[in-house]
């Protein structure tokens, strides 16, 4: 079982709610600041934890969850930090394992400690509202 989170995301998630295992959207994390790429390209996301499973056209949330358009999620990785591939987590803006690990750790604190994984958005840009 679980319980949902209604507010602030209530316009965001199906049915008005926000259950927490369930990512109804994508938001960007890197640690070199906000870097949302433009309409059509594809970007790379990094969270910590494995309650993101949401597949599709998503909300795009900026750095203070702002939605500032919709995403196409394609692809989600999860894995422990020691099984994660190198290149995914450079493509995130990170230069090791270890650099993506302490900054999973910093911003994800409760998730990363719960889940114990890095997981990575693949993701299309599909309409920016600015």
């Amino acid at each position: 079982m679980s319980s949902t989170v209604i507010a602030p995301y209530a316009h965001l998630g199906e049915g008005g709610d926000y259950p927490i295992e369930v990512n109804f959207a994508v938001r960007v994390y890197d640690n070199k600041g906000e870097s949302i790429p433009p309409v059509g390209e594809l970007g790379y996301s990094l969270k910590g934890g494995l309650r993101t499973n949401r597949i599709g056209i998503v909300p795009l949330l900026d750095g203070r969850k702002e939605e500032v358009g919709k995403a196409e999620v394609l692809i989600l990785v999860a894995a422990k930090p020691e099984n994660m591939d190198l290149p995914l987590v450079q493509k995130c803006g990170f230069t090791t394992i270890e650099e993506a690990t302490e900054y999973a750790r910093q911003e994800h604190g409760d998730e990363f400690s719960r889940d114990g994984v890095l997981t990575i958005f693949v993701y299309k840009v599909v309409e920016l509202y600015r």
